[in-house]
């Protein structure tokens, strides 16, 4: 297995006068997630480590275009975008973006800490990645590697904020 899920605990909350008027309340959920990912001497092999250590920088790599009208331009000419061609005004620049969780070196883990909002798409999130926790793998069928999609629903979760 690529990626295993140490520890997975979720907490419900609820603020108190969030909205006008101060009489309802808002659930939000508290999800804090310990994975682990496998490691390998071969690149190409620790795709899933690899690939959530960047998750967990501050600075990313981002592709930039110089003008986005030009290259849409370049893009509809005949003799524009193939397999072999290259935009001449493409480039790499680093920008900062908060980690959606946090790479412990001393254990070799990553830990995932979050406060989401309390509604169905989070929780049919938390009940698949509860499911991957017990079982080692996924309840239903998907078209892709497991671990790419544990670490996507995590990325998911860090979009639902509270």
């Amino acid at each position: 297995m690529a990626l295993t899920i140490t520890s997975l605990r979720v907490d419900g909350r609820e603020t108190e006068g969030w909205f006008e008027g101060g009489t309802r309340s808002c659930p939000y959920l508290i999800v804090n997630v310990v994975f682990k990912c496998d490691r390998s001497e071969d690149l190409h092999e620790d795709f899933t480590w690899n690939q959530a250590k960047a998750w967990s920088e501050e600075y990313r790599q981002v592709t930039t275009l110089d003008d986005p009208k030009s290259y849409e331009e370049w893009l509809m000419r005949p003799d524009g975008w193939n397999l072999s061609s290259k935009y001449p005004g493409w480039g790499k620049e680093w920008t900062y973006a908060e980690p959606t969780w946090q790479y412990i070196e001393k254990f070799d883990c990553f830990w995932f800490r979050e406060w989401i909002a309390d509604c169905g798409p989070t929780r049919a999130i938390i009940s698949e990645l509860e499911y991957y926790k017990e079982h080692g793998c996924l309840p239903s069928v998907y078209r892709t590697v497991e671990s790419s999609i544990i670490l996507s629903h995590l990325r998911t979760l860090h979009e639902y904020w509270d």
